[in-house]
């Protein structure tokens, strides 16, 4: 490479990474929404002990955290019962299954309490004519109904604690 072009191609390098990094892409105004006040930086979880219960404090937890939330003993609590899934099929040669987890959810926030019912849903189809007699896509969608459960959940704690 000739010694000419040398300098304006470096010169061009540095230009164009700082044209980049000032550019200003960063939401504005979002650390400041987000803050959560620190007595409410940690929170109880109350499930029953039960399989069901497990994967959807898995979820919860993991949402919590990338929330910047922890989860051990604390005033502040989510109180999940009478979790329940329920399966809806409309039969036929290409089953119509529609899947739905729901729960009854106490979340307490300092002294303000709020019970709500929560429920998820997801459909999908099933060939009852094929040679897998295994739903594989139902067991996956049951993994994902927990995790959106856990998920709204989370994102309702973090509502009432801003």
């Amino acid at each position: 490479m000739p010694k000419f072009l040398t300098a304006p191609l470096l010169a061009l390098a540095v230009l164009s990474a700082l044209t980049l990094s000032g550019c200003g892409f960063a939401l504005r105004g979002t650390g400041e929404s987000l803050q959560i006040a620190p007595a409410y930086q940690t929170v109880q979880l109350s499930l029953d002990d039960s399989q069901e219960n497990l994967h959807l404090k898995r979820a919860m937890t993991k949402h919590l955290e990338l929330m910047h939330l922890k989860t051990g003993f604390s005033t502040n609590q989510i109180r999940v019962d009478n979790l329940r899934f329920r399966r809806y099929e409309l039969v036929g040669t290409l089953t119509e299954i529609r899947l739905a987890l729901s729960a009854d959810v106490k979340i307490t926030v300092g002294t303000k309490t709020t019970t709500a019912p929560m429920q998820v849903e997801q459909s999908y189809q099933y060939n009852e004519a094929s040679v897998v007699t295994l739903d594989q896509q139902g067991e996956e969608s049951r993994g994902w109904l927990y995790d959106q459960l856990g998920e709204r959940i989370a994102e309702r704690y973090r509502a009432m604690a801003r």
